[in-house]
């Protein structure tokens, strides 16, 4: 495992070679710049913490994506490990070493986790629904709430002011039967603006791969793998004036998938079923004025997941083996104030009452459980800027969950301009944070564990950005190294009586390394950007307080990679643009023992994709085509043990602006 780390170094280099490379040409030609001039201005904050890492997603990637999911976006765009079952299938995210259920995500300030898994399935995401995307690293996720020991993502829906009628529609078609509908549009005027989101997206996904499980490694069909989604997502917003808003959003949508057996498996009379609901909805009333703003919202999340598991009979007849239901709803209630108490220091206070509700049931054997939990909280954030070159934040904040009280939480960090007329900056911070068992934790049946504690986490970081802007070209520059020791680490292990079982390990260290490059040239009539990123995260078991055995201390967490890292190249000409994307992660191990001769190990892979698309006018009406490749290269590849993933597949979108 440890001969990857090359990769990594060789791909920061060939960045940094590249950027160079295209500014140096600016240097050396005859165009005469005029000195650049920075306007500082301070803004209104809205909670979140200065000096921790955080970026968004450039909107023109979302755009130019908006087919795909979340997953996909995410993975080829951010540092972002993101765990697939396959196309369409459960795809959950890692950051910073850390477990699914240490991402956070939030859809317009609306937390999403299931309150039973305390995962969330990037898969169910569609980006049609999506206008901005932005990743809170570590101790950064705070400022939303606790739980996040690796960060969050935190999803908006935007209304367009500009525009008082229009409308777009998408169509796609892609490999393996794969067929995309959606349209949006958008209307009103004045103090009043609505948005209608609809998409349906179906496939067949049963695509050829190579059986590596079995003698000869034959070339397989996938079978019952396909899906349907479709949903929609309607929004209002009502403007009294310039300074307040009240807008309601509520979003449906509907996901049937069928479950594809195992590589390893032999036999074909088998039907895997899911069924996923899902409806959220919020409403939230904003009011800024020249010295305190504050927002209310209250939110509606239900979930209603169904399983059905059966064997077919000798005749074909189907033979129930598994059903299960499981029923969740969620209310959510939040109120925060920023206070501008001096013209360098604000103040942001923030409260928040929830409510989860669980039904679990199982029809055949008879398992299930009926479990609820209160959630209430407090932050205070203090942000100061006592100079134009230093920017400090404090919070601290205590939390409830149906009677138990976690120790305080708190998080300070610090942004410096090292150089007083650069663009140099080192930033950090320090955190304790804490996550609680989510219900399947303490209630699965057979499997709970009442007795579980809260993850308890001190977190650190470091590192360095620079900034550099000539003749209208932008680079930046940022690393970053962290640290986290979570103390009650909770993981599922086998039990000897054959069910899993939750535990606390006593003590995961999480660390690493992160570095990220972006850049903005023009040449000519040609827009260039440029991004990527290189992340080496050690994630290992330090004390599993006596629930394995002593050969997992020092091992790495299953199914995350020590190395991962890409790049995307983005060139946009009159109307032409083309993109292409490179992402890459090292080997990751199934078991906690990390044996370098397991046969159950994931391989490292490679994967490129690459689009052009053209933008014209027809009948007075703008539209675009694209042509997408994944897998450029036919990689044979997983993510999960035994998961096949498709090879080199295509995809044709058009759309229609009215």
């Amino acid at each position: 495992m440890q001969n990857n780390w090359p990769y990594g170094i060789l791909l920061l280099a060939l960045m940094l070679l590249n950027a160079l490379g295209a500014f140096a040409q600016h240097l050396l030609s005859d165009t005469i710049s005029l000195e650049s001039v920075t306007v500082y201005q301070r803004r209104q904050a809205s909670g979140l913490q200065t000096g921790i890492k955080s970026i968004s997603i450039d909107t023109l990637v979302i755009t130019e994506k908006q087919a795909l999911s979340l997953a996909e976006l995410l993975q080829e765009n951010s540092p972002i490990f993101i765990k697939t079952y396959g196309r369409g299938a459960t795809a959950t995210a890692s950051l910073r070493g850390t477990s699914a259920s240490h991402t956070k995500v939030y859809w317009n300030g609306l937390r999403i986790n299931s309150p039973m898994s305390g995962e969330a399935d990037f898969s169910l995401i569609p980006l049609y629904f999506i206008d901005d995307v932005a990743i809170h690293f570590g101790q950064s996720s705070m400022s939303f709430g606790s739980g996040g020991l690796g960060g969050s993502v935190s999803l908006q829906s935007t209304p367009n002011w500009g525009k008082q009628y229009g409308a777009k529609i998408y169509q796609s078609v892609g490999s393996y039967q794969t067929y995309s509908t959606a349209a949006i549009s958008t209307y009103g005027k004045g103090k009043v603006k609505a948005q209608t989101r609809l998409f349906r997206e179906a496939s067949e996904n049963s695509f050829s791969y190579r059986n590596i499980a079995k003698i000869n490694k034959p070339t397989e069909i996938q079978q019952n793998a396909d899906y349907l989604k479709y949903g929609v997502l309607q929004e209002v917003y009502f403007r009294q004036d310039e300074n307040s808003m009240l807008s309601a959003k509520f979003w449906a949508q509907q996901t049937d998938r069928g479950i594809p057996q195992l590589m390893t498996s032999f036999s074909a009379r088998e039907i895997n079923r899911q069924q996923d609901i899902n409806l959220n909805s919020i409403v939230e009333y904003r009011w800024v004025g020249e010295k305190v703003s504050w927002r209310v919202a209250s939110g509606l999340s239900h979930m209603n997941l169904t399983y059905d598991f059966s064997k077919l009979s000798v005749e074909g007849n189907p033979l129930p083996v598994l059903s299960t239901s499981s029923k969740s709803w969620s209310w959510y209630n939040r109120a925060s104030m920023d206070w501008i108490t001096k013209d360098w220091i604000t103040v942001n206070i923030q409260a928040e009452v929830n409510r989860h509700w669980v039904q679990s049931s199982e029809a055949i054997v008879g398992n299930g459980y009926v479990g609820d939990q209160t959630h209430g909280a407090i932050r205070a954030t203090l942000m100061a800027t006592p100079t134009d070159r230093l920017s400090l934040t404090a919070l601290v904040g205590e939390e409830v969950f149906s009677g138990f009280y976690t120790p305080l939480s708190a998080s300070i960090s610090f942004k410096y301009r090292l150089l007083h007329e650069k663009s140099l900056f080192a930033n950090g911070g320090y955190s304790r944070n804490f996550s609680y068992p989510s219900l399947n934790d303490l209630h699965w049946q057979p499997g709970g564990n009442p007795n579980l504690k809260p993850e308890d986490a001190q977190s650190w970081e470091v590192g360095l950005q620079y900034q550099f802007q000539y003749s209208g070209s932008q680079l930046n520059v940022d690393a970053n190294l962290f640290s986290s020791n979570i103390n009650n680490w909770i993981m599922w292990l086998p039990h000897l009586k054959g069910y899993w079982e939750p535990v606390n390990l006593t003590q995961v260290e999480a660390k690493g390394a992160e570095a990220s490059l972006s850049l903005n040239q023009k040449i000519g009539k040609v827009t260039l950007k440029m991004r990527g990123n290189y992340s080496y995260t050690k994630s290992t078991i330090e004390n599993a307080g006596g629930v394995m055995r002593p050969e997992a201390h020092g091992k790495q967490i299953p199914f995350i990679p020590i190395h991962s890292g890409g790049v995307s190249i983005n060139a946009l000409w009159r109307n032409l643009h083309a993109v292409y994307s490179f992402t890459h992660f090292s080997e990751r191990y199934t078991t906690t023992s990390n044996n370098p001769n397991s046969v159950r190990k994931l391989y490292p892979y490679y994967m490129s994709s690459a689009a052009a698309g053209w933008d014209f006018t027809l009948y007075k009406k703008p539209m675009g085509v694209q042509l997408r490749v994944d897998n450029i290269f036919n990689e044979s590849y997983q993510t999960i043990l035994w998961r096949p993933m498709p090879g080199r597949n295509y995809s044709f979108t058009l759309r229609v602006e009215l």
